[in-house]
């Protein structure tokens, strides 16, 4: 192949061997730049490792050789370079060409020397696993994101563990990139949806649990005790029943006769206090969809609950997969230095399958994402069969030993590259040389950013009315993601009645008139399941005016209006104090002062919202 000759940068001087040389710079050099040298007719591609300034005034560069092309592969020159040949500046298509570089793929960025030259991944390749590694700061996170961003407008089906709640920020466009700003399908779930309220509640099926995998996420080692004391209950409980849930086990336990099942039950307790197993689970068969993104929050969620999470998801995921009931996935795995650690370290209940899965995941289309800032204490059976790397700034000289140990490709000259890499720029190694990749802008927001006191946004505390069904709730019985929000309403009473007017437009939205005292008792009886006599007996009237007050009653929407059963009203429904975020909050419009009422009491009202449909969760009903 012809490449365009470029402009000439310089002579060679001195020694010259086949792994580098050194030439005197007559055009400005930077160091990682490529050049070329031609020699035996053949154009030997070299990078820029060292750039001197001369006591006379001079300029010398050093320069790695990484060789030609031919036959489709890069070879090394087998002969050294001519003394005094010129360098001249490395023609696009030769970096191309001899690097072997794609054309077509999943755009990670650009070559940061020449950033006309576009940096491809195969999609194939995050199928054979794959690792992004790096210090805190270097921009691990964002470029994770960009890889998750390429794979879901591939169609990949994506599940994201994100033990820091960074990755739901897929949703949103940056707003940022005003070229190619976009949001991203993601539904979140989450074991503790107490904290990451936007999430849906995760939690895994405890029926029909078999004796190795409860052994595997009881918090505590048992003795061979307590083991037997399991087995016995097991048998007895699968004797007796087709299906048995944890609470059956515990039962059955509690009924052997060794003083061993104390200790078992304790362990037994904790597991179910744990609130990851569950009688009515998440379907896990529904969790991927094509070109979605499916992020498990596990934010402040306890250490002991997010390994079991990591465990039971990979392990069942793992088992649907091979049996081709899921999409072939991705699982994107954050801090994976706390799931998979290295002997010496720690020790992790989802050790052994990620193992399993790093070995055998590929056979069955489920590729493995390890993310981490702390590659020595990754487990290196796993991250040694990571296809493609991804590796930014790292100084620490243990995980450098790490990353050179497990990956091909990393020489002396490459480590000391990575050493003094910028933030956001990466050596992307899955092709047939380490290119140093200046990563693309993101096109959805980034949402691992240090948070600081600039960041808080206090909470508003406010009166609602009390929801029947919250929204959680709401959502594992229908399996589908709601919004919330809260609209201001005012509580208006007068001398004769109580009304509802909408703080935003002033409409009323319900009115009661208020009772007697007599009305208030003759209610509060009925209530209670009490008849016509008793309310007799009890408020010392008599029958006709006990029927007349309850008809008043009636009349007032107090009383249903062919029985004794009451009517509830808004207004009987309890108030609580709550925090909201101010996001949520519908702002009023109307003010107090063109309120007209005796005591006018500000109070807001929920509704939960999913795409066209809203549902009033105060009076339990979906609303037209």
């Amino acid at each position: 192949m012809k490449f365009k000759i470029q402009m000439q940068l310089g002579t060679i001087e001195g020694d010259v061997n086949t792994s580098s040389f050194e030439f005197r710079a007559t055009e400005e050099v930077k160091k990682f730049d490529f050049v070329s040298v031609k020699s035996d007719d053949e154009w030997i591609l070299a990078q820029v490792e060292q750039v001197t300034k001369k006591p006379d005034g001079g300029t010398m560069a050093n320069a790695s050789i990484i060789g030609y092309r031919d036959k489709g592969l890069t070879k090394a020159p087998r002969r050294v370079i001519e003394p005094d040949s010129i360098v001249y500046q490395a023609d696009q298509e030769l970096i191309t060409d001899t690097l072997g570089l794609r054309d077509a793929g999943l755009q990670i960025g650009n070559l940061e020397t020449n950033p006309e030259i576009d940096i491809f991944v195969d999609e194939e390749d995050f199928y054979k696993h794959f690792g992004v590694l790096a210090q805190t700061g270097a921009g691990k996170s964002y470029l994770t994101g960009v890889l998750c961003e390429e794979m879901l407008e591939e169609n990949v089906p994506l599940m994201i563990i994100d033990p820091h709640g960074e990755y739901s920020s897929l949703s949103m466009p940056n707003p940022e990139n005003e070229l190619e700003s976009r949001g991203y399908e993601v539904t979140e779930y989450s074991p503790n949806t107490d904290i990451n309220q936007e999430a849906l509640p995760l939690s895994f099926s405890s029926v029909n649990m078999e004796k190795k995998e409860i052994l595997d996420v009881i918090p505590d080692n048992l003795t061979n005790s307590q083991m037997g004391v399991m087995y016995n209950a097991l048998k007895r409980v699968k004797e007796r029943d087709e299906d048995y849930n944890l609470t059956d086990l515990m039962d059955a336990i509690s009924q052997e006769d060794s003083t061993a099942k104390w200790n078992l039950l304790n362990s037994m307790e904790q597991l179910d206090e744990s609130g990851i197993l569950s009688e009515n689970p998440v379907d896990l068969e529904d969790l991927l969809n094509p070109g979605e993104a499916t992020v498990i929050n596990l934010k402040a969620v306890e250490p002991e609950v997010a390994e079991m999470t990591m465990f039971l998801l990979a392990k069942r995921m793992f088992e649907l997969r091979k049996k081709n009931m899921v999409p072939p996935f991705i699982m994107v795995i954050e801090e994976a230095h706390n799931f998979a650690p290295e002997k010496g370290f720690e020790q992790a209940l989802s050790n052994k399958i990620l193992r399993k899965i790093a070995s055998e995941g590929r056979k069955f289309g489920l590729g493995l994402g390890v993310i981490s800032q702390r590659p020595a204490r990754i487990d290196k059976n796993v991250l040694s069969q990571c296809n493609t790397q991804f590796i930014l700034r790292v100084t620490n000289p243990n995980d450098l030993k790490a990353i050179s140990k497990s990956f091909e490709g990393i020489t002396s000259e490459v480590e000391s590259m990575i050493k003094s890499l910028p933030p956001g720029v990466a050596f992307v190694l899955g092709n047939e040389y380490p290119v140093m990749t200046d990563v693309r802008t993101r096109k959805s927001k980034h949402g691992g950013t240090t948070q600081t006191s600039d960041d808080y946004e206090e909470k508003d505390k406010v009166e609602i009315f009390k929801p029947q069904k919250d929204i959680k709730e709401l959502e594992k019985e229908k399996g589908e993601k709601y919004e919330a929000a809260y609209y201001p309403v005012y509580q208006v009473e007068t001398q004769d009645s109580k009304k509802l007017v909408g703080a935003v437009n002033g409409e009323e939205k319900a009115k009661t008139e208020k009772l007697t005292e007599k009305q208030q008792d003759i209610l509060k009886l009925i209530s209670e399941g009490k008849g016509k006599q008793d309310i007799v007996e009890e408020t010392d009237i008599s029958i006709s005016r006990a029927t007349s007050e309850i008809e008043k009653l009636r009349e007032k929407d107090r009383l249903k209006k062919d029985s004794m059963d009451v009517e509830e009203s808004l207004f009987d429904i309890k108030r609580e104090e709550t925090m909201v975020e101010s996001e949520k909050l519908i702002e009023k419009k109307v003010d107090t002062d063109e309120i007209d009422g005796d005591d006018v009491r500000l109070y807001y009202y929920p509704y939960y919202s999913h795409e066209d449909k809203v549902y009033d969760p105060v009076l339990g009903k979906e609303l037209d």
